[in-house]
């Protein structure tokens, strides 16, 4: 069981360090949240990702800080919206952001999935959710290579 629990762990910090590579949600939390509503699935998982480790320090314009309740959430709320994108490392990812909270906690996740539903729903309705937006081609000069292995 032990081994198992090793494994899952492993396994969740390399998708979620594989995620956090995409540098989105950007700015502060509040300019995450924006963004987490209107782009969608991608930047919902990375500021589910900030809010399990924290980014940041208070005072720096990207601070997020570090916050299992909203973690959780927002791995819910990306469970619920996105059915077409998530795939099982969503529901483990799920399982290890929830998996510590209270019952007061667990009340608090479930406030802040219905702030956040009617949102996105709303989003969705006008046509401004997920929206491809016209980004320069990447280069291969511009990939990072990111390596796990110690």
């Amino acid at each position: 069981m032990a081994n198992k629990n090793k494994l899952i762990f492993a396994a969740f910090a390399v998708i979620s360090f594989s995620v956090s590579a995409g540098f989105k949600p950007e700015g502060n939390e509040k300019e995450a949240l924006v963004e987490a509503v209107k782009d969608g699935y991608q930047v919902q998982r990375n500021l589910a990702y900030n809010y399990q480790i924290g980014r940041g320090n208070p005072g720096d314009k990207d601070f997020i800080p570090k916050d299992e309740t909203k973690s959780c959430a927002w791995r819910k709320i990306l469970l619920i919206v996105n059915p077409s994108k998530t795939d099982a490392s969503d529901t483990e990812n799920e399982r290890f952001s929830c998996r510590n909270l209270d019952f007061e906690q667990d009340e608090l996740v479930w406030k802040i999935v219905y702030k956040y539903l009617p949102l996105i729903d709303e989003a969705k309705a006008k046509g401004e959710y997920m929206v491809v937006k016209d980004e320069p081609p990447v280069s291969k000069d511009d990939l990072q290579i990111i390596d796990v292995a110690p």
